[in-house]
């Protein structure tokens, strides 16, 4: 009975969040207001807007509240689904002290730039946040779960959670709709990369360029490796066929952009000719007063021999495709940039120094 009670108040709570039903209504035992001029009005009824705004999300959000439950207690769970749930309908999040609820009218998405919002609700909303738990907290939670979003399925494949809810695709490719047909992008010469399928290579991607269609359904791809050859030690490129659903446009140069990389991070090491999912363990500066380019110590979480300490110049950071046409940088990282660019900037002073540090070494 205490079991069936906790979980009746629980879902109260999420329909109060969700604005379905009134705040005094989610007590199963009510104690009567004060006064009626003490009584704290509910929360306004959700806009049509609104409503589908939540409906586009929720399936990846109902997969995000399960992720939650498990990473933090009930009651912190509770007040984080609270506050996303304000963010992803485009309600805004109500701070004491502020004219108008946050980001009211923005549908946040678990697509989005979640890095550059963190630092924007720090920057803008700072000193009304309630210590980081109305803003900076459920949105570092966002930012956690996309990481585990795009990095289920083994090798970035796209989460189909996330596609059918928001229409995504994940740096792992499906350059497809859900009818299996073609994207724009992917037209005769375009250079792309591959998704490596076969054992010892799984998680991979290796450039290629699309040379036509295999099918008549547009779904296999006859494609030319840009590195990899037919025979071994021989100079003939390797050509073959893949599903369409494992390709993916070839990502932009990232300079400026090695500041951010630090133990923990995920990112992707250029390896035997092909780009492989790593974990950075070590960043190493040089001794002075030599001075030159930090170093990091890098390695796979799935392949132990697949570990080098290099320069920031053979990493780069895990971007994920989003829509099909822009790239999305997870977290610490949180850019976007067109798809078709051949290089983004994240900083343009540090792609300075970086460029000097490498001409002095």
């Amino acid at each position: 009975e205490k079991a069936r009670l906790a979980r009746i108040e629980e879902n109260k709570r999420m329909l109060v969040a969700l604005g379905i039903e009134e705040a005094s209504s989610q007590c199963r035992h009510k104690t009567p207001a004060a006064s009626k001029s003490k009584a704290r009005a509910g929360p306004p009824p959700l806009s049509d807007v609104q409503r589908a705004a939540l409906a586009r999300a929720e399936q990846w959000l109902e997969r995000f509240e399960c992720w939650l439950r498990g990473e933090c207690s009930r009651a912190n769970a509770d007040k984080v689904m609270e506050r996303v749930s304000e963010l992803v309908s485009g309600r805004g999040v109500a701070l004491k002290g502020g004219v108008e609820p946050a980001y009211l009218g923005r549908a946040v998405s678990i697509s989005d730039d979640l890095v550059a919002l963190k630092e924007h609700a720090t920057a803008a909303y700072g000193a009304l946040d309630n210590g980081g738990w109305h803003l900076r907290h459920p949105i570092g939670k966002l930012i956690k779960f996309q990481q585990v979003l795009f990095s289920s399925g083994g090798g970035g494949a796209t989460s189909e959670a996330a596609s059918s809810s928001d229409d995504l695709e994940s740096g792992g490719g499906t350059p497809s709709s859900s009818s299996g047909a073609a994207a724009g992008w992917l037209v005769e010469g375009a250079a792309v990369e591959v998704e490596m399928d076969e054992e010892g290579l799984r998680g991979s991607r290796y450039g290629a360029t699309f040379l036509g269609f295999a099918d008549e359904a547009r779904r296999v791809a006859r494609l030319q490796y840009t590195h990899l050859t037919a025979e071994e030690g021989g100079e003939e490129r390797l050509v073959e066929e893949a599903p369409c659903a494992r390709l993916r446009p070839s990502p932009p140069a990232i300079l400026g952009w090695s500041s951010r990389l630090r133990p923990g991070v995920q990112c992707e090491l250029w390896h035997e000719d092909g780009w492989w999912e790593v974990v950075v363990y070590e960043k190493r500066r040089p001794p002075k007063p030599r001075g030159g380019p930090a170093q990091f110590e890098v390695y796979s979480e799935t392949y132990g021999e697949v570990e080098a300490t290099v320069g920031a110049g053979r990493l780069r950071p895990r971007l994920v495709l989003v829509h099909g046409r822009e790239w999305l940088a997870l977290a610490p990282f949180g850019f976007k940039c067109a798809v078709g660019a051949a290089q983004h900037v994240f900083s343009r002073a540090e792609a300075e120094a970086e460029a000097a540090a490498d001409k002095a070494a």
